[in-house]
């Protein structure tokens, strides 16, 4: 039954390529990532991320048992535990990739005190989502007006969770390189962590060719700069890392997500951005 419903998984997400939905969006950003590709090349990425995406939300629908927990394996989970040791919390930053709910699962079944600064979800899926999250004991905290309580989780020496892939407006985030171009950031994961001295990594779950998972952790990240260059250099450090893990597996990120929407102010819209309906077309075109 479980392989079934993982296999079932991969199906219907070869199925959302293969409808387009949002097939134009994901094209567009491997467009940005990797224009020395080929569009072969990028289509057999694209798909794989929405099969992979797939399998990923049917592994969110099954708890996690022990003998899963047993084959997860780590690597610079030190790396977490050194920085918990110093006793001023964590922060972590983390990104849509590969199946990132197993962090969580994965982080509070080993004994972390764990909050995640999240969006509010309001469609069916999200709201059971966010009750699972709570059912397993990890605190969630609302993007917008918890900077006292997200602090307060860091002085009792919790872990703070951050995503830091998601396009954000220009008045809630910075401007640091990904792929060569420039994308609107939260600061947030920075900003927590210069206010209140806790170590900043990075985590990433990559799914194994055997589909056991590892969980890489990478940093601390550390800055000798102060105030607003600090904050971008940290933020341009952790985008950096998930943009090397991208380049490692490209089908584990979330390409469906419109990462280079807010432009910098005076720019010039990316060429593909007045394409993407034409992209559409051409793509349904060469699928017949």
């Amino acid at each position: 039954m479980r392989a079934a419903l993982l296999r079932l998984g991969e199906w219907l997400g070869a199925l959302a390529w293969l409808l387009h939905l949002r097939r134009a969006v994901a094209r567009d950003g491997l467009r940005r990532a990797f224009p020395d590709l080929t569009d072969a090349q990028r289509k057999k990425i694209g798909r794989a991320s929405y099969v992979q995406l797939g399998r990923s939300l049917a592994e969110i629908l099954l708890p996690l048992r022990d003998e899963d927990l047993a084959t997860v394996r780590t690597e610079g989970w030190e790396i977490l535990e050194r920085g918990l040791a110093q006793g001023r919390g964590l922060v972590g930053a983390i990104a849509h990739f590969g199946n990132f709910e197993l962090l969580a699962r994965v982080s509070v079944r080993r004994g972390l005190k764990l909050s995640v600064i999240v969006r509010q979800l309001r469609d069916p899926f999200g709201r059971w989502l966010l009750a699972d999250r709570t059912r397993m004991g990890v605190g969630q905290l609302s993007e917008r007006g918890t900077s006292r309580e997200a602090l307060a989780v860091l002085r009792r020496g919790g872990t703070l969770a951050i995503a830091v892939d998601q396009n954000m407006r220009p008045s809630r985030g910075i401007f640091v390189e990904f792929f060569g171009e420039k994308a609107c950031t939260t600061p947030a994961a920075a900003v927590f962590a210069l206010r209140s001295g806790a170590p900043l990594i990075a985590a990433f779950s990559i799914r194994q060719a055997d589909g056991r998972h590892l969980i890489r952790i990478r940093g601390p990240f550390t800055t000798a700069l102060s105030g607003h260059a600090a904050v971008v250099d940290l933020t341009q450090q952790v985008t950096r890392a998930v943009e090397e893990e991208i380049r490692q597996h490209p089908d584990h990120w979330f390409w469906v997500h419109r990462r280079w929407k807010t432009r910098p102010s005076g720019a010039k819209p990316h060429a593909e951005e007045s394409t993407v309906g034409v992209h559409r077309q051409r793509d349904r075109q060469r699928d017949r």
